[in-house]
C-alpha cells in the first residue's frame, strides 16, 4: 500500500477461485460485487500500515454451502503480514468512509489472478 502526498492509499486486490470451485454466472456477478464493494469496506480495519496487497483465494464452505474468502494479506516485497478468512454475509454492510469505490477500477488477469486496484483517500496514518 503507497501513500502520497495527497493521503491516498492504493491497495492491490487479487483474486482468483480455489481449483475446482466452481460459480454459475450469477454467482461469479455476486462474487465481483462483493469484491468491488464490499469486501474493500470489510477489509479496511484489517489493514496494517505496511499492507499493501491482498491475495484472495475463494472457496467453498464445506458447512454453510456459502463463499469463503481466504485472505493474505502482503508488504510490497511479497512477505505475508497475516492470513484470515472472510465470509460473504460477513462482509456485507460494512462500511469505511475511506474507500474510494469511484476510483477502484479492475486491473485484467495475472498469472491466474484477477487484479483490482482499490483505494482509500483521507485516512489517518494511524488507525
Amino acid at each position: 500500500m503507497a501513500e502520497n502526498e495527497t493521503n491516498i492509499r492504493c491497495l492491490l486486490i487479487r483474486s482468483r477461485l480455489q481449483q475446482g470451485y466452481q460459480l454459475s454466472e450469477f454467482g461469479m456477478k455476486n462474487l465481483q460485487h462483493v469484491l468491488t464493494d464490499w469486501f474493500p469496506r470489510g477489509v479496511y480495519a484489517d489493514l496494517t500500515d505496511d499492507t499493501a496487497s491482498v491475495d484472495i483465494t475463494v472457496r467453498r464452505d464445506s458447512i454453510s454451502n456459502k463463499s469463503v474468502l481466504e485472505v493474505v494479506f502482503k508488504r510490497a516485497d511479497g512477505n505475508t503480514i497475516k492470513c484470515a478468512n472472510y465470509s460473504e454475509d460477513g462482509l456485507l454492510g460494512k462500511t469505511c468512509s475511506y474507500y474510494e469505490a469511484k476510483k477502484t477500477k479492475y486491473d485484467g488477469k495475472e498469472d491466474g489472478y484477477d487484479r483490482r486496484l482499490v483505494y482509500y483517500s483521507g485516512e489517518s496514518s494511524s488507525r
